[in-house]
């Protein structure tokens, strides 16, 4: 009774796919890196045999992220976001924005998207609930993330090590 319940509960989750790289989707995102605030990290996004790679250099010097994002037109009832990626142990974030503001700055809320180092993609999921609030990498206290008012989604390294990394995503998507 307890498995058939158990698979009742995993038949109800529904995903929609935000991208699997395999079209023009990719066109939609864009790169920040550190350099907007005066930092030497060096990152970029490209699209291999219809998988997204994010790679770069990250440099703690002034700065000490880099990121690849892109707008939504929300995520009505998501409760969590699965992606389909290949990591290299490093700590990767989800990041999300949505009209909420502090001060007049978009508040960021932010996910774990951390995956093992593997050869094989895995499946991470990241949870939608009790995100941390920041601007600008600073914690703030901001009203609880809103999916249907989700505007971006981006992935951000900002683990405070230097050095190269590498993160290909095979596909994301949210999930209700």
């Amino acid at each position: 009774m307890l498995i058939a319940a158990l698979i009742a509960g995993l038949a109800m989750t529904e995903c929609t796919t935000i991208d699997d790289f395999s079209g023009d989707e990719f066109g939609r995102w864009r790169t920040v890196n550190d350099g907007v605030m005066g930092g030497r990290s060096d990152g970029s996004a490209r699209v291999k045999d219809g998988v997204m790679v994010f790679e770069g250099n990250i440099n703690t010097n002034g700065g000490g992220f880099s990121s690849v994002r892109r707008g939504l037109q929300g995520m009505e009832g998501a409760t969590h976001i699965e992606a389909l990626v290949e990591g290299d142990g490093r700590a990767y974030e989800l990041i999300f924005q949505t009209n909420e503001r502090y001060r007049g700055r978009r508040v960021t809320y932010r996910a774990a998207l951390t995956s093992e180092t593997h050869d094989e993609p895995q499946t991470v999921r990241a949870e939608l609930s009790d995100m941390p609030t920041t601007i600008f990498g600073r914690s703030v206290r901001a009203a609880d993330f809103d999916a249907s008012d989700a505007v971006e989604i981006g992935i951000i390294l900002a683990d405070g090590e230097d050095g190269p990394f590498e993160l290909k995503v095979h596909k994301i998507s949210y999930c209700r």
